[in-house]
């Protein structure tokens, strides 16, 4: 079976054994902008059989060997023909044959992952940032740091779904949103978006570090002291910060969703990311942190000295959140994002 070896499933190859004549360089038509290095990266990350994967697989006509270059690529942005009803002329794309969504789970970082990459490349849309403001939005953030001010997400760097739907996504290859699950279903199931397919990847904490970063945020503890397990789980979900809203496993039936690594989002990530996305001509650098939670102290965290609670808690987690079912299982497969860049 080729999708298959030895029981596990198999990454989708591209160009395989043609790489002594791979030209990683070459900028492929009608992909975005993406080159024949960039097509390598994505494939990587995808099963062999897979529908994305059969459509990475189309541009290996371009990057293997035995097909004139001088018709298939240029080493300057591609220009795509003209589609039907554009008025006239060509125009350029800067589109991968994907969308790629960013299921913003609360207390993972996603406020500073959305802002960093809406500021590093084109066409990100998200709650917390779009990539056509980005530099100015960061510009002003320094100012304030400068001023001694508290950066928050506000302003350009907050923006509400209503506005994010009457914007459109059109021009968006990248979207992060803080919503129900239903958001992305509704809007992007099943390439009811003008027939596109979307990825959705959701980042994946430890569950016992993320429940305590949500009680720091709503300003709930833990009750240690509990008579009855029934008062601890209570205690439990009242740290909930949208945690049973965002992710469904729902979202599977209309979606490839893949994790990545929490701890990872800044580097093994983003690097995975900047092999699919458009880089921006101009950034604003140092991106400002947006703060949306106080300062913790996990000195003051009971459930990290009482053993009992902290293996009960944890296990009541696993059964009953969707998300943290999600990620168990995820985390350390070939769906996980970070493990494959690793490799």
């Amino acid at each position: 079976d080729l999708n298959l070896r030895e029981g596990v499933a198999a990454k989708c190859t591209f160009c395989k054994g043609e790489e002594s004549n791979f030209n990683q360089d070459w900028v492929v038509p009608e992909s975005g902008g993406n080159t024949c290095g960039s097509m390598k990266a994505m494939a990587a990350g995808q099963l062999n059989g897979s529908d994305i994967c059969a459509l990475i697989q189309e541009k290996e006509r371009v990057c293997c060997p035995g097909l004139p270059a001088s018709t298939n690529a240029t080493k300057h942005q591609v220009t795509a023909n003209k589609s039907k009803g554009d008025g006239d002329g060509n125009m350029t794309t800067s589109h991968p044959p994907i969308l790629y969504g960013h299921v913003h789970m609360a207390k993972t970082g996603g406020t500073s992952l959305n802002g960093i990459l809406a500021n590093t490349f084109e066409h990100v849309c998200g709650h917390k940032g779009y990539s056509y403001d980005a530099f100015q939005d960061n510009e002003r953030a320094k100012i304030k740091v400068k001023e001694g001010q508290n950066i928050r997400p506000e302003g350009r760097s907050r923006v509400f779904l209503p506005i994010m739907k009457e914007i459109g996504f059109e021009d968006c290859d990248y979207i992060s949103a803080e919503n129900s699950w239903m958001f992305w279903r509704d809007t992007f199931g099943n390439g009811k978006f003008h027939g596109l397919k979307m990825e959705l990847h959701v980042p994946c904490r430890d569950r016992l570090d993320h429940l305590m970063s949500q009680c720091n945020y709503l300003r709930k503890e833990i009750a240690c002291d509990a008579k009855t397990d029934e008062e601890l789980f209570k205690s439990v979900k009242k740290c909930y910060a949208f945690l049973l809203d965002r992710y469904a496993h729902h979202l599977q039936k209309h979606f490839d969703v893949k994790c990545f690594d929490f701890k990872k989002q800044f580097t093994d990530y983003t690097e995975y990311m900047s092999g699919i996305l458009q880089k921006r001509r101009f950034q604003s650098t140092p991106y400002v942190k947006r703060e949306t939670n106080r300062p913790r102290n996990q000195t003051n965290e009971c459930i990290w000295g009482n053993e009992t609670v902290l293996e009960k808690v944890e296990k009541y987690l696993l059964e009953t959140v969707p998300y943290y079912q999600f990620c168990d299982q995820c985390m350390g497969s070939e769906n996980e994002i970070t493990l494959q860049q690793q490799q």
